[in-house]
């Protein structure tokens, strides 16, 4: 098996450092500042792997703040002509996966679990990681209804924590 390194250096948020990250997160970043812009995007993949290429090749920096990275962004949409695009550029981390079906499967009753999940997003914005991706949300309904299969407790289980997540994901 043939292993190669990954030249990317670690992007540092607070106390945070960040490895895993790519092309996507960066396109999917200059997306939204597009959308919030209220203009197209038509070369988005072709400057996010640009950004890449910067990071891989020609950064001197074994860790790169956030704060670093999204000013050079800025700077570089400047520079090409979308100053639109700069000014509306967010700082965003990219998504910490957080599984729903193995929280659930730790914790005995939807209030430990909902009392659990809301401790750990407290704790991962205080840390300053701000986009989250949350998977396996059918099984955890699943579990929070005590079912195996779909029914209309399962899916009030899954309302219920799809209402959680977006009155957490607000309140940030």
């Amino acid at each position: 098996m043939i292993a190669f390194k990954n030249r990317l250096p670690l992007l540092q948020t607070g106390y945070c450092v960040i490895s895993d990250y790519g092309v996507d997160w960066i396109a999917r970043v200059l997306q939204n500042a597009a959308d919030d812009a209220g203009v197209s995007l038509p070369f988005r993949d072709e400057i996010a792997k640009a950004v890449l290429l910067y990071l891989e090749q020609e950064c001197p920096l074994n860790a790169v703040p956030l704060d670093y990275l999204f000013g050079r962004m800025r700077t570089m949409l400047y520079e090409v002509g979308l100053p639109l695009i700069a000014r509306h550029l967010k700082n965003q981390t990219p998504p910490v996966d957080i599984e729903l079906d193995a929280l659930a499967g730790k914790q005995d009753l939807p209030l430990f679990f909902y009392t659990e999940l809301g401790r750990r997003l407290e704790e991962l914005q205080r840390l300053g990681l701000n986009t989250y991706h949350f998977s396996g949300k059918r099984q955890c309904s699943l579990l929070l209804g005590a079912r195996r299969r779909a029914c209309p407790t399962q899916q009030r289980a899954l309302a219920e924590l799809d209402a959680f997540l977006n009155s957490r994901l607000q309140e940030s």
